[in-house]
């Protein structure tokens, strides 16, 4: 029998998850030595502890609440949130009561397993899914307008034979197209990058800028810059970066960003630059209000007349889909200035 408990304290002392038993008043009895790794704490620091002690005051009640329930039912089962050594963590904690052969209430036992990683995979899907939500809602209203327009010249031309009529038809139909095209990219990028391979970003860039029309601007040559990624997804990605700071960046009595330009056109010159944590895409056109750096990236947030509101936020989806972040900020000439994170695995 002693042989079979130093077998089953061995066992437990090998899981990658907390196991604990609390007595009848509800103190830490026993313990695996996994609690004391994430809380940094000594055995004599931790006997005699109460549940409520490590976990954040939001989750307290949530916790008492289980305890009440595991002495009532015999067993429970509650999410709750701890900050340990490994960061903030959130644990699904079991619970399950233990009994003497004579039926008295010796405490109960459990086992705190780590669920952040799951926690956080279901949070994206649920922004996913809201913003398919958001999809939906603006295709309906973006549609509706060039719809009408189009119905109308249409009308009118079929009547007057009018050239200049069909020609605003046939932009109707245009700006019907592009919606159509940035709002199937957009749904498509939401889902995870997928065949990653070694790219040298600057090779990327440098096609993008060849696919879009860019006017007078330049593109400075791009120093190499590695890392693991989905070329395809990335391409999408430097186009529609690209179109927006030559679409948005000049000083063309255009709107961008929100905010009215002057009259008059200003060349721009694009910059791919290395960075600490990855790399920037920087112009020294007009820049973007601090207040709409974050709106920037929102769906439908261009307010340009032949903008479809999706370029940023499809930059934006293509970079969490690779596990990255952007964030716009200003360039040091006062231009727009995009900053991409990468994580440290997937850089070469």
């Amino acid at each position: 029998m002693e042989d079979q408990c130093r077998v089953l304290a061995a066992a437990v002392e090998t899981l990658d998850d907390v196991f604990y038993v609390y007595d009848a008043d509800g103190k830490l009895a026993y313990w695996n030595a996994r609690l004391n790794e994430l809380f940094d704490l000594t055995d004599s620091e931790l006997s005699g502890t109460a549940p409520t002690e490590f976990f954040v005051a939001d989750d307290r009640a949530a916790v008492e609440a289980a305890i009440d329930e595991v002495f009532e039912s015999g067993q429970t089962s509650v999410e709750a949130r701890a900050e340990t050594t490994e960061g903030v963590v959130t644990f699904e904690l079991s619970g399950r009561l233990l009994t003497g052969d004579d039926g008295t209430v010796q405490g109960f036992s459990g086992v705190g397993r780590d669920i952040t990683d799951r926690r956080e995979r279901e949070w994206h899907l649920q922004r996913q899914n809201e913003r398919l939500t958001e999809f939906a809602d603006l295709l309906a209203h973006d549609l509706r307008t060039p719809l009408a327009v189009t119905s109308g010249h249409l009308e009118l031309a079929a009547k007057e034979l009018s050239p200049e009529r069909i020609d605003a038809a046939r932009d109707g139909l245009e700006r019907l197209e592009a919606i159509i095209d940035d709002m199937r990219t957009a749904t498509r990028e939401g889902a995870l990058a997928t065949e990653e391979q070694a790219v040298n970003i600057a090779d990327v860039a440098t096609t993008a800028w060849n696919h879009v029309e860019t006017g007078s601007a330049v593109l400075e040559p791009p120093p190499p810059i590695l890392v693991e990624a989905d070329p395809k997804r990335l391409l999408r990605l430097f186009e529609n970066i690209f179109v927006n700071a030559v679409t948005h960046g000049p000083e063309r009595g255009e709107r961008a960003s929100g905010v009215d330009r002057e009259a008059g056109t200003t060349d721009i010159t694009v910059r791919l630059v290395p960075t600490a944590d990855g790399f920037a895409v920087e112009d020294d056109g007009r820049g973007i209000d601090p207040d709409d750096r974050e709106w920037v990236f929102e769906p439908g947030a261009s307010q340009a007349a032949d903008g479809t509101g999706f370029g940023l936020y499809i930059v934006r989806t293509i970079a969490e889909a690779h596990g990255w972040t952007v964030r716009a900020t200003a360039a040091e000439h006062g231009g727009a200035r995009f900053e991409f994170d990468i994580d440290a695995d997937t850089a070469c």
